[in-house]
């Protein structure tokens, strides 16, 4: 009983206060007092909405510990963590990705609600609810081990040929992701409660899902998965629909990620809620303390473009990096407040900080929060917001004209990464033939763009790192365009260097004077295999003998 549990969540008992529901048969004439049968639950839609709020803690946002989907993301070209960060070697026993429970728990709702005493547009709503949450559990399971068994309804614990079913194709589980998301956006009340799932969430999750499957199948052809276009047209127009919907940038960048108090935010389509005292984060603390923190990586930096919106690499604007006060002039102003304006570093600490790379991330940073020590931080997480849709749309559309399937024009980069563009005092990007790139009328391709990426794409790509930095989305970006070789130091070294700085007894540099956090025999090397991780053993272990054969990812082995 122990494994079957590891492997699918079955427990059946549902305690009101925790929210769980209650499915196992009781050898008694009377249940428990302070326990609901499944009949006695599903009586009231004030029920329904209890059983739901369990689903919210799928939203990580800044997380409890350093589990956060913002800055402790360090497996990417972004940072560079004070310790190695590497892959996974060899397949673990057990993984917590790897997990059904709240797919089971969104197939009990669905199974139950016709059950509850409301009309049919509550009925419709919460079925909506149900669907986008298990629509956004299998996308997470995808994007991590690819194939997955597609279960569409609660089991019993009979039911073993369901249970120890062989994994489905991520293109059967992600066209059902989006045909929930679908049903999802056409059922959800727009207006039910303040800061919970409705239309324009559903809509953001279409948009996020359909540029990460849309550019997967196109990208991975060794999948050979049709309908990329299906997925990319799907983002590009919830991104439309969202674009237009009343949601407006902030003023300032840096806002989404540092305020107190998002209620109200026009940036904001969704945000998580921290309270002191309540629920409380880690990512100030983290980046505010005497723990070397994960600084920018040389790469990242390198990334952002100068005012004139062009890379470094072409700009007469670019200073240089012989100091940071030459590495932020003219450059892109996300660049500005996503980094201190001072490097701090071992042998070179600056208040007692240190970053691993000189870089101190700033991005997150409140001096208002009444704690600024970790795990005690209260600033608001945004979960989905407009930066992210306006990305998605850019890329979408560029997809979409690369594949010969829609033409995109100046405007639709004016209404989408222009916009990002003005608010970091960064020249429009402009559309020059096909897939071409100019600046001011100038035609310009940057030096250092890979040679299989069309221009037009590669500009979108950098605006979205800018844009997303430290957010998250980098490592399963890289994942989608099948650019895994950029987390491999030996192809990318600048991903495992920091700022220039002068030599003390306390670090390394190279022999052109960058700092480098680790010894020179700490390698990061990217195999096909990196693209998915391994099934957990111990999982496997559970199926039939003839299914356990494929039940691991290529290049893991048993």
């Amino acid at each position: 009983m122990k494994r079957y549990i590891n492997r699918y969540y079955l427990l059946g008992l549902f305690i009101l206060m925790v929210s769980l529901l209650t499915g196992c048969a009781k050898f008694v004439d009377k249940p428990p007092l302070d326990e609901f049968s499944n009949d006695e639950y599903w009586t009231s839609e004030t029920n329904v909405r209890t059983y739901n709020w369990g689903f919210y803690e799928m939203f990580t946002g800044f997380g409890t510990g350093t589990n956060g989907d913002f800055y402790f993301s360090w497996l990417s070209d972004d940072q560079t963590p004070a310790g190695f960060t590497n892959f996974v070697l060899t397949p673990p026993a057990s993984d917590s990705r790897w997990t059904f429970t709240n797919i089971r728990k969104a197939n009990i709702m669905l199974e139950n609600i016709d059950k509850v005493p409301m009309d049919n547009e509550a009925k419709s709503h919460w079925r909506g609810v149900a669907r986008f949450f298990r629509a956004l559990a299998y996308f997470r399971l995808v994007k991590v081990f690819g194939d997955v068994p597609w279960i569409n309804k609660s089991l019993d614990i009979s039911e073993d040929d369901i249970i120890y079913k062989a994994r489905d194709s991520r293109g059967l589980v992600m066209d059902s992701v989006l045909a929930d998301l679908n049903f999802a956006y056409e059922n959800l009340r727009q207006d039910d409660q303040p800061n919970t799932v409705n239309k324009d969430v559903a809509l953001a999750l279409i948009s996020r899902v359909g540029l990460y499957a849309g550019t997967y199948r196109k990208y991975h052809t060794e999948l050979k998965l049709p309908d990329a276009d299906k997925f990319l047209i799907a983002s590009k127009e919830a991104s439309e629909k969202l674009m237009t919907a009343g949601y407006v940038l902030n003023p300032d960048f840096r806002t989404v990620y540092s305020s107190l108090d998002l209620n109200g935010d026009k940036e904001c389509i969704l945000y998580k809620q921290y309270e002191p005292g309540v629920l409380t984060h880690s990512v100030i603390g983290y980046t505010n303390s005497s723990t070397t923190m994960a600084g920018l990586s040389k790469n990242a930096v390198e990334s952002y473009v100068c005012t004139d919106g062009l890379p470094i690499e072409l700009s007469t604007h670019y200073q240089g990096d012989g100091d940071l006060e030459h590495t932020r002039m003219n450059r892109d102003k996300r660049l500005l407040e996503s980094i201190s304006d001072f490097l701090c570093y071992k042998g070179h600490l600056v208040g007692g900080l240190s970053a691993s790379t000189g870089y101190r991330p700033a991005k997150f940073l409140q001096p208002d929060d009444e704690n600024q020590l970790a795990p005690y931080n209260s600033t608001d997480a945004p979960i989905f917001w407009l930066p992210e849709i306006l990305d998605n749309y850019a890329e979408a559309c560029a997809e979409l004209d690369d594949m010969g399937k829609y033409t995109i024009t100046q405007a639709d980069l004016d209404k989408s990464v222009n916009k990002l563009r003005d608010r970091a005092g960064v020249a429009h990007l402009q559309v020059s033939g096909h897939q071409g790139t100019a600046i001011d009328g100038t035609i310009f391709t940057d030096p250092v763009k890979d040679s299989d990426v069309p221009s037009l794409i590669w500009e979108i790509r950098r605006e979205r790192r800018a844009e997303l930095m430290m957010c998250g989305f980098r490592f399963y970006d890289l994942m989608r365009w099948k650019k895994g070789a950029y987390l491999d130091n030996t192809k990318n070294p600048d991903i495992f260097i920091g700022a220039k700085v002068p030599a003390n007894d306390d670090i390394k540099r190279t022999s052109d004077g960058y700092l480098l956090p680790y010894s020179s025999g700490s390698n990061r090397i990217f195999e096909a295999k990196n693209y998915l991780s391994p099934v957990p053993t111990g999982q496997i272990a559970l199926y039939p003998s003839d299914i356990q054969a494929g039940m691991q990812n290529p290049g893991w082995g048993d």
